[in-house]
């Protein structure tokens, strides 16, 4: 049996991943718009938006929806020259700067001189063209040949994008998500409110790494319970899927999810209840079982935790049922186990008392986590 204090363990994991902030801060001329896309992307006002260019007066760091947001002073102010923001040293402890310019006004020299600061600093940033929904195609143009000249960027350098009506924030979403450090890029997509889509992919992905782990698990002869493993490896996988649709899952919600599945507390119990939703799939714990239970576990919390915890029981069940069918598929036509020559190595060393049942059970672990 795995201890509730194994569990928790994993989750707190879960968390510090998730709670992992990185660093971005939006900086241009004033009225471009900064704290307005901001708030596009996270869906509450928690940049205060002015009319006054010269109202943001210092960086302000918001440290909610898993990321540090820099609110910096507009630039070309009568009160702030870019001089005057670089000598704040805000832009060097940035993982990301996106540079907003007005698709209304001009580019303003400071904005030239901005861009090259970032590039001979090596500094990852993202440039975007706001207020586009005031644009037609031929200003757009004129624009997009304003860039290249003053700035040099191509057409695939920068975005046009409209925090008012939402116009390119899904993309731009996952432009930020791929510029950040990858260990911060789960809790950006997680926290973001402009796009479903970037979060709907990260956790199918999720869902196949840890599918590929259990069928390694499946395949590996262990010397112990194979819940001991899998049960850790499932809370975790709904725990992560929680996270980025925005739910904190604690050990009691997940249990109480997998129950409702019908699947108990482990894919031991799980097995049991595939071989009675999928014909052939045997009578012991294989791997292809292991598979086919952890993605049916996965789409189910997707489903759930997409639903905002509002999809009847019986429904969850059927997702259930569908997934596992189709995963056993797709692990008959190919679908790869992940990590069996480093489990299988595991497994000697602890057979030869190398390492204790809690180093073996770590090392899965951070194989799991490893995708």
């Amino acid at each position: 049996m795995v201890s509730d204090k194994a569990l928790d363990e994993v989750l707190a994991e879960v968390r510090r991943r998730f709670e992992d902030r990185p660093k971005v801060a939006f900086a241009g001329f004033g009225k471009a718009g900064k704290s307005s896309l901001f708030n596009a992307i996270y869906g509450e006002e928690i940049a205060r938006v002015s009319m006054r260019t010269d109202e943001t007066t210092a960086p302000h760091t918001h440290e909610r929806f898993g990321i540090d947001f820099t609110d910096t002073p507009g630039i070309g102010t009568a009160r702030f020259s870019l001089d005057k923001v670089l000598e704040m040293h805000v832009f060097e402890k940035q993982h990301l700067v996106i540079h907003v310019l007005n698709g209304t006004a001009a580019i303003s020299a400071e904005d030239e001189r901005l861009q090259r600061f970032l590039e001979e600093k090596g500094i990852a940033r993202i440039t975007v063209v706001n207020k586009v929904d005031l644009l037609d195609d031929e200003e757009k143009a004129q624009f997009a040949e304003t860039i290249a000249d003053k700035l040099g960027l191509g057409p695939d350098r920068f975005l046009f994008v409209s925090a008012k009506k939402g116009i390119g924030i899904g993309e731009l979403v996952e432009r930020i998500a791929e510029s950040l450090p990858e260990a911060m890029q789960d809790a950006f997509v997680a926290q973001q409110k402009a796009a479903i889509a970037p979060k709907d992919a990260r956790v199918r992905k999720l869902i196949y790494a840890q599918a590929a782990m259990a069928g390694a698990i499946g395949a590996v002869p262990l010397p112990f319970a194979d819940a001991a493993i899998l049960t850790p490896l499932q809370v975790s996988m709904v725990a992560s899927i929680g996270w980025f649709y925005g739910v904190e899952v604690t050990r009691a919600r997940a249990v109480e999810l997998i129950a409702t599945l019908g699947a108990g507390f482990g894919l031991r119990e799980g097995a049991r209840q595939l071989i009675k939703l999928v014909p052939g799939l045997g009578t012991v714990i294989s791997a292809s079982v292991a598979f086919a239970g952890t993605v049916a576990l996965g789409e189910a919390a997707r489903a759930w935790f997409r639903g905002r915890m509002q999809v009847p029981p019986e429904e969850l069940r059927q997702t259930f049922r569908e997934a596992a069918a189709r995963a056993k598929e797709e692990f008959a036509s190919g679908a790869g186990i992940r990590h069996a020559a480093e489990l299988a190595a595991l497994r000697k060393k602890l057979e030869a008392g190398e390492i204790t049942e809690e180093e073996f059970q770590r090392e899965v672990a951070r194989l799991a986590s490893e995708g």
